[in-house]
């Protein structure tokens, strides 16, 4: 099945997937209701970490009248709400395969992704633990994921 026609049956909704669900070869609907599946736990997990991360928020308020907050509570902060962007960016992930979007668009979210979750190490990690060669190895990654990011989008404007 065409990819236009799967994407088109996401925007009009379920009476238009019912439409196209013949159509479809035992795969695509499999692979389909699976993603749908994944789609509604990562939708789930956000709520939760939305959750979490307000609560943590709120702790931070408290205890900054009882005596004040320590960087430590800065970095779990930061590192949950990277954490939350990472599982949106996952959701999109999802959004774009269910719209039959390009591989292109895809493997970009997917760089996206990487580059979070390593910013999101950056700020929680503590530079004591790690010796100066692996935190150069992260920076590398981080800087290679930006170039590619960055040539994705160039191609994505041609």
């Amino acid at each position: 099945m065409d990819k236009n026609k799967l994407a088109h049956s996401n925007s009009k909704g379920l009476q238009r997937l019912k439409e196209l669900w013949p159509e479809l070869t035992l795969f695509e609907r499999f692979e389909y209701v699976i993603t749908l599946i994944v789609s509604l736990v990562l939708a789930l997990i956000i709520v939760v970490a939305l959750l979490s991360l307000l609560e943590n928020i709120y702790q931070m308020v408290i205890a900054q009248f009882d005596g004040g907050v320590d960087y430590k509570m800065f970095q779990i902060t930061f590192g949950m709400l990277l954490t939350l962007l990472i599982a949106l960016e996952f959701r999109n992930s999802i959004d774009a395969i269910l719209e039959g979007k390009g591989l292109l668009v895809q493997v970009k979210i997917v760089v996206l992704i990487a580059i979070i979750a390593l910013a999101r190490k950056f700020l929680v990690m503590d530079p004591k633990e790690f010796e100066p060669m692996m935190i150069a190895a992260f920076a590398l990654v981080t800087l290679s994921l930006g170039v590619v990011y960055w040539l994705l989008a160039k191609k994505q404007t041609l």
